[in-house]
C-alpha cells in the first residue's frame, strides 16, 4: 500500500517537473531568442517597461497543474499521443481564448502576433503535456521494477 503511494506520488512530481520545465524552457527560447523581435516590434507601444513578474509565476503553476490533469492524467494509461493530443487541444482553446479576446479588444494587438502566439500557446501546450506524460511513465515504471 505504502510502496503504492509512494510510486504514484513519485510519478506526479516526475510529471509536474517535467512539464515545468519542458514549458519553461521551451517558452524562455520562444518569447527571449526566436520571437523576441516579433513580440517587441509588434507590440512596443503595448509593453510595460518594467514587466511584472508574478502573473507569470501564477500563469506557469496554474497552467501546468491544468496540463496535468487534463493531458497527463487523463492519458496515463494511454500512448504519448493521446498526451500529446489533449495537450495541443488545451493550448488551442486557452490560447485561442487569451488571443482572440486581446485582438478584439486591444488596439494594437495584431493579427500576426495573435496568429503566432496561438499557434505557439497549441505546440507548447501540446509539448509540455507529452512531457508531463514521459515523466510520470518513467517514474511509475522506474519504481514498479
Amino acid at each position: 500500500m505504502i510502496k503504492n503511494i509512494v510510486r504514484y506520488i513519485q510519478s506526479i512530481l516526475g510529471a509536474l517537473i517535467a512539464i515545468f520545465v519542458c514549458f519553461a524552457v521551451l517558452d524562455f527560447l520562444w518569447l527571449g531568442v526566436i520571437a523576441d523581435s516579433w513580440y517587441q516590434s509588434e507590440m512596443a507601444p503595448l509593453l510595460r517597461s518594467q514587466f511584472i513578474t508574478w502573473p507569470w509565476l501564477v500563469f506557469y503553476l496554474m497552467y501546468g497543474g491544468v496540463v496535468f490533469v487534463l493531458a497527463v492524467v487523463a492519458n496515463r494509461d494511454k500512448s504519448l499521443l493521446y498526451a500529446g493530443i489533449d495537450g495541443a487541444l488545451l493550448g488551442l482553446a486557452s490560447y485561442g481564448a487569451y488571443n482572440l479576446t486581446a485582438y478584439s479588444i486591444i488596439e494594437g494587438f495584431t493579427l500576426f502576433i495573435m496568429t503566432i502566439d496561438w499557434a505557439w500557446g497549441t505546440c507548447l501546450t501540446s509539448a509540455s503535456a507529452m512531457a508531463g506524460w514521459l515523466g510520470f511513465q518513467a517514474f511509475k515504471e522506474k519504481s514498479s521494477e
